[in-house]
């Protein structure tokens, strides 16, 4: 006799630290999204605990509120013991997104008919984490060269960033990385314009969340997550204008039971999602178990914000085993020019500015200068003068992951 099949497992959301395309909030620079694994009693039964215990009078838990307790690190903490193994997180630093979204709006237009073979090589990482070293440090207010791309990626109007397009800017003659990238934006300008013009439809709202970071969480923590987890899944998210703009695309997932693959350039990994029915979206004072994403989210940014406060101590191993791996954290290691592979984006970086000086194929015979920049660095003559090693910072939030 055949088994009924299982029924759909209610997967809960919500975030921290949401300003929409708004990247360069010195408030919320931390953006946290957390899909908990509970049902509605046992999520209850957690809030019940929590607020008998610490005598919360307010009507829901909620990080806003349970953040002015000075025992805030405390209940976060309780809270997450009763959740082990059955939350994902996703955590990213927004100023370092910005630097991400640089590669995906400026270059990847340019490189699209080829851009595996960058992919494979971490050239998207090089830049992003160059980028964000490059225009800030610690304390500093944000480099005038990140308001433009910041106002270029909302609008993909070149008048918007006069100075990105000119490829010129004020005392940074010497960073070769956002040179490059000027040169780069400037000399493949007509082609970017072009291929981001569907961005630029008022009528779409494509566009206007394209900085956002809710619907490129959710989508790892379930297509990279829950969802190859449990055969069916019902998801539950917070109220959302960025993802009720995308929810066409996640609920073209309902009842799909495959399991296509997607690459990175260097492997291939399975996505699957098969929801049950479309996204649904509620409140957290009506969902207890979107109390608890809330909570998890809220603890998790504050702590990857400030991971020396005394008031989530302890968070970090808990954020260690259960953050999802797409996360957006600063990776020195990424731009270290003694490393094999920085070296090599950074030589490439050279190379495509260089061909956009000229006006030159950007794509023509890359898989060969790839090939022989990789031969020239690993050469006994290369390593005996290594290059001068790339100016380190403190990361700005959190130790580099």
């Amino acid at each position: 006799m055949e088994l009924p099949p299982a029924p759909a497992r209610l997967i809960s959301c919500d975030e921290a630290g949401f300003t929409g395309p708004n990247l360069l909030d010195e408030d919320q620079p931390v953006f946290a999204y957390t899909a908990i694994d509970l049902t509605p009693a046992e999520a209850q039964s957690i809030i019940d605990s929590a607020r008998a215990r610490h005598r919360v009078q307010a009507p829901e838990l909620k990080a806003k509120l349970l953040r002015r307790r000075p025992n805030w690190g405390e209940i976060a903490l309780e809270i997450a013991s009763q959740v082990e193994g059955r939350a994902m997180v996703m955590v990213c630093d927004k100023r370092l997104n910005l630097g991400g979204k640089t590669y995906e709006y400026i270059f990847e237009p340019v490189l699209e008919d080829n851009n595996v073979l960058f992919y494979r090589h971490n050239l998207h990482r090089f830049v992003m984490n160059a980028m964000y070293r490059t225009m800030y440090a610690t304390g500093a207010q944000p480099h005038a060269m990140a308001l433009e791309l910041e106002c270029f990626m909302r609008s993909f109007e070149p008048q918007d960033a006069p100075l990105l397009f000119a490829g010129r800017t004020s005392g940074d003659d010497n960073a070769v990385v956002l040179n490059c990238v000027l040169r780069f934006a400037r000399g493949y300008s007509a082609r970017i314009f072009e291929r981001t013009a569907h961005l630029r439809v008022a009528e779409t709202l494509t566009g206007k969340w394209t900085l956002d970071l809710t619907s490129t969480a959710l989508f790892s923590l379930l297509f990279r997550g829950w969802g190859l987890r449990y055969p069916s899944v019902d998801l539950l998210c917070d109220d959302s204008q960025p993802l009720r703009a995308a929810a066409p695309f996640f609920d073209g997932w309902v009842g799909r039971d495959d399991a296509p693959e997607i690459t990175d350039g260097r492997r291939f990994t399975p996505i699957r999602g098969n929801l049950a029915n479309p996204i649904r979206f509620g409140s957290s004072l009506d969902h207890p178990t979107i109390q608890i994403a809330d909570v998890i989210s809220g603890a998790s940014a504050d702590f990857v914000r400030a991971p020396d406060s005394d008031r989530l101590a302890g968070w970090g191993p808990f954020l260690d085993r259960h953050i999802h791996e797409d996360h957006i954290l600063p990776n020195d290691s990424l731009i270290d020019t003694r490393r094999l592979e920085a070296r090599v984006n950074m030589a490439v970086l050279r190379e495509l500015a260089r061909r956009a000086d000229l006006g030159a194929d950007p794509l023509a015979g890359m898989e060969t200068f790839y090939a022989d920049t990789i031969r020239r660095f690993r050469s006994p003559a290369s390593r005996m003068k290594p290059p001068k090693p790339t100016r380190r910072r403190p990361p700005l939030h959190t130790d580099d992951r």
